[in-house]
């Protein structure tokens, strides 16, 4: 007796699909959806004109029993799930029942296959929606599957199609996520009778990174892994050097599920917030596996979505195993890196630690799975948590290992007085003096305004700032913030605002641009409050840190630097500018062909 069945009329009733062939991009997915589900390890995708005259796709997967071939392209036949109840438990890829039927209205289709219960294989040819040829065959375990001229009868369809070139690349994203999320499947990408990859299938996903991206970009790359009781993480995101100008790169997978998660992507944004200017994205793929019954995967026709039970764990545990991952991780820029040569992931061919602010307002110190002590700043307009992290990084004198630091290296002086050169064995590094001090100053502003230690200047006078009316408003919004960081600031008359009290930052008094700057960040972000404080505090840092062009002494290069290496994350400034590049012997002297 075969496996597939019919479902009920409840049970089609509410999986609500209506699965759609939109490009030859959705027949790939789903067909390699099914040689995965049909636990295949090795699986073979042959395109000829950019999958419109034929996809063909062969696996050594567990196959299709004889008796289940009239029922396989039937709308609703499936062999993943008998009920409505199943879709709480379900792990395969595919469990609609639809993509077969669905490809076999637009599509010639010869297919192959034998079951491990079968003595003989089966082979069934279908034409205009209709079976030609079901007849037994000798052949091997698996299935061979061929769909040919694509869209024949629905030329509207075939009419709005995009060039060879843009559809392939709809195909070779298909293809590269799903051997991301499904290591342990050996897939072999043939275009036009060209190779273009063929992964090992070893459950090892830096060979598969290696494979597709290239060997210089999978050097790039770090390892990911955390587990609770609620889910796992694991994968490879990119030093912050190796980054895109979009977010094509930032793959997810859902028990080996390919998705598309607004939520998961600001996840990883905010774990790199300080370690990448604006407008830059890592490349990360990060593979999670959840309880199905966690999740509702659906909720979308293709299945590319899911929705979480709850989102904020997800988020929360997402954002800290990112943020230990780079803050346990040497993230230094070295000079030999090139964006657009060696690290193009493709393009040209087949195609902060800020751990402190989050959307969400609980999260891990030691582990995830303990809660954060806060301290609350009240808000009338929004509500926002600051998470304690380390105390507060006084002016100390040189300790034994700042010393041992200073003393096994050499500071040979600065370039254009702007940048500091520090030799050490037989590298050095170049550190921009102003990036370097910003993040030494960010980071002891923001544990001295968690800790409430920064130190405040009374005026004799207090100044009076004029505001139009919607400077008041969002002064109104503001005013704990700049409390907060120590300027004592009332409202004053109708429109205006009193300054008794400013902070000193390295020494001085804080200039009234904090609140200039301050209402245009609230204007700019209206009532998320943590970025607003995160930004700030960056502000300060940016327009009190030493500048470029600045001369500075031996001893301010030697503190600088015992600074900067004692701060959570010297490697970039919060703008997510470089600190420090690193070059070593051997480049320069391949520069100076000394070495060939």
């Amino acid at each position: 007796m075969g496996r597939i069945i019919l479902l009920d009329e409840n049970t089609i009733n509410k999986i609500a699909a209506g699965e759609v062939i939109e490009r030859p991009a959705s027949v790939v997915k789903e067909l390699v959806e099914n040689s995965i589900d049909a636990e295949a390890t090795s699986v073979t995708i042959d395109i000829k004109d950019a999958g419109k005259s034929l996809i063909s796709i062969i696996d050594n997967g567990t196959g299709i029993m004889h008796d289940d071939l009239p029922h396989v392209f039937e709308r609703h036949a499936t062999s993943k799930i008998k009920d409505i109840d199943d879709l709480m438990t379900v792990r395969t890829l595919g469990f609609r029942g639809e993509a077969m039927s669905s490809i076999a209205s637009v599509a010639n289709i010869e297919l192959e296959s034998q079951s491990e219960k079968d003595t003989l294989g089966s082979r069934i040819v279908i034409k205009s929606g209709k079976i030609i040829e079901n007849r037994e065959i000798s052949t091997s375990i698996g299935t061979s599957i061929k769909v040919k001229n694509l869209f024949y009868n629905t030329p509207a369809r075939f009419k709005f199609l995009k060039s060879d070139k843009t559809e392939l690349n709809y195909i070779s994203d298909t293809v590269e996520k799903i051997a991301f999320s499904n290591t342990h499947v050996a897939i072999k990408y043939i275009v036009n009778d060209d190779i273009i990859f063929h992964t090992p299938g070893n459950g090892d996903l830096l060979s598969v990174i290696q494979c597709i991206f290239g060997t210089k970009a999978a050097k790039m790359m770090l390892p990911v892994s955390y587990s609770n009781e609620l889910l796992s993480i694991n994968g490879y995101i990119s030093k912050p050097e190796f980054s895109k100008g979009n977010s094509t790169y930032m793959i997810f997978s859902i028990n080996k599920r390919i998705i598309k998660n607004n939520m998961l992507k600001e996840a990883v944004k905010t774990a790199y917030k300080s370690f990448l200017m604006n407008n830059r994205f890592p490349v990360s793929i990060l593979n999670i596996d959840i309880e199905p019954d966690r999740i509702d995967v659906n909720v979308h026709p293709a299945k590319a979505e899911v929705k979480f039970s709850d989102d904020r764990s997800i988020f929360n545990l997402v954002y800290y195993s990112l943020n230990q991952t780079l803050s346990s991780n040497e993230t230094v820029y070295t000079e030999s890196f090139k964006d657009s040569q060696s690290f193009s992931i493709k393009e040209a061919s087949m195609l902060d630690d800020i751990k402190d602010y989050r959307p969400y307002t609980s999260a891990p110190t030691d582990s995830p799975e303990k809660s954060f002590e806060i301290n609350q700043i009240p808000n009338k307009h929004t509500s926002s948590y600051i998470w304690d992290s380390k105390p507060d990084l006084k002016s100390q004198p040189i300790a034994m290992k700042d010393k041992e630091l200073l003393s096994t290296g050499q500071v040979i002086g600065q370039l254009f007085n702007t940048y500091i050169i520090y030799q050490k064995d037989d590298s050095f590094m170049m550190i921009d003096q102003h990036a370097a001090h910003e993040r030494i100053v960010y980071e002891e502003l923001m544990n001295k305004a968690k800790l409430r230690n920064i130190d405040q200047q009374p005026l004799l006078m207090p100044v009076i700032i004029e505001l139009t009316p919607k400077e008041k408003n969002l002064a109104e919004a503001g005013l704990e913030v700049l409390n907060h960081l120590g300027f004592d600031i009332e409202f004053f008359g109708e429109n205006s605002l009193a300054v008794r009290q400013v902070p000193i930052i390295l020494g001085q008094p804080c200039s009234g641009f904090v609140i200039s700057e301050l209402l245009d960040t609230i204007d700019d972000y209206k009532n998320d409050f943590s970025i607003i404080y995160e930004k700030t505090i960056i502000q300060i840092a940016c327009k009190t840190a030493v500048k470029a062009g600045n001369n500075l002494t031996a001893k301010e290069i030697e503190e600088l630097i015992v600074k900067l290496f004692n701060t959570k994350q010297p490697y970039t400034c919060p703008h997510g500018r470089p600190t420090i590049i690193t070059m070593n012997k051997t480049e320069i002297e391949k520069k100076f062909k000394r070495i060939v």
